[in-house]
């Protein structure tokens, strides 16, 4: 503290400033705070990035390497310079430890999100390779083989990512590899049942305004049912209503994107196969064809291609 006289001759302290904790010449102006740092807490620091730099595989790896790239969201870049913060007196050694383990956890939610969508995607895929190879599956059938798929692939992604990074047996680690079935199957279930309630759609953009919401509905149910099996496999992982809250957004905005993505282009290419499938039937109804002749004057087309199925009659007629 630093002392002064009032007017009546009495002693008093004036409340501390930044400035009296600064020492040497102008120059060379340091502060108490940039000796705060001490090589154990560093030492700690340092340990505990190696730690979750340890559990990085592939996938999180890549997902690390973009976002270095990018400059955008927390990294292992980032953590150093946190570290370096920290020796320097910029932030407490809590605040430091906090940013690292906040990486750690993000990454975590990264992987899930990723293999969510992933499994999603092959879990629709093999229902509409069914349908075309049985010529039609009951619903269901459809979220039987859509669980089915979601455990294998979800379990086999996150199985990849442990079996490439660096902590010792960690591809084998049954809980994990339990955890991960389950949560697939759950997802891949729920991805199959609501994925089909979309179809229908007379164009393109209906098709992926209606995946869209889909998707996103999908998603949403599959977030929180993948937190509430994360919660439930792992003793030290408390129940919280914020963090079950982010899982469920996060990953309705993924199956969103999702949806209207596959949504579009399904129908899409769905489009341009029966138009080019049209065409060639037209082309072969003008060459006088007796059988495509036949086949085009009976034929039942969907409401959406009316026009189209109306053009070859009347060619064939």
């Amino acid at each position: 503290m630093v002392d002064e006289i009032n007017l009546v001759g009495n002693y008093k302290q004036k409340p501390l400033t930044y400035n009296d904790f600064h020492y040497g010449t102008d120059n060379e102006e340091k502060s108490i705070f940039d000796t705060a740092a001490n090589d154990s807490n560093i030492e700690i620091l340092n340990e505990q990035l190696e730690e979750v730099n340890s559990e990085q595989g592939v996938i999180k790896t890549g997902w690390n390497n973009f976002k270095e790239l990018i400059g955008l969201g927390s990294s292992v870049e980032k953590c150093e310079n946190y570290i370096n913060q920290y020796k320097n007196g910029e932030i407490t050694f809590e605040e430091a430890s906090e940013k690292i383990a906040e990486f750690d956890s993000k990454q975590d939610s990264s992987l899930n999100l990723f293999t969510n969508i992933a499994t999603s995607i092959l879990a629709i895929t093999a229902i509409g390779i069914a349908t075309v190879a049985t010529g039609g599956i009951g619903l269901g059938a459809a979220i039987a083989v859509g669980a089915a798929v979601g455990a294998a692939a979800k379990t086999g992604l996150k199985t990849l990512d442990r079996a490439t990074n660096e902590v010792e047996g960690d591809a084998g680690n049954m809980k994990e590899i339990a955890k991960d079935a389950l949560s697939g199957a759950v997802t891949g279930g729920i991805a199959t049942a609501t994925m089909g309630t979309a179809g229908g759609a007379s164009c393109v953009k209906e098709a992926v305004k209606r995946c869209a919401i889909t998707g996103a509905k999908t998603g949403a149910v599959s977030g929180a049912a993948n937190y509430s099996i994360d919660c439930a496999f792992e003793k030290d992982k408390d129940f919280k209503f914020g963090e079950l809250a982010s899982a469920t957004v996060s990953n309705a905005a993924a199956g969103a994107t999702v949806g209207a993505v596959m949504g579009g282009a399904n129908r899409y290419m769905r489009d341009a196969g029966i138009l080019n499938a049209g065409c060639n039937l037209e082309t072969m109804v003008k060459g006088n064809n007796d059988v495509v002749k036949d086949v085009a004057a009976n034929s039942v087309c969907t409401s959406e291609y009316k026009i189209l199925n109306d053009r070859i009659k009347s060619i064939a007629a």
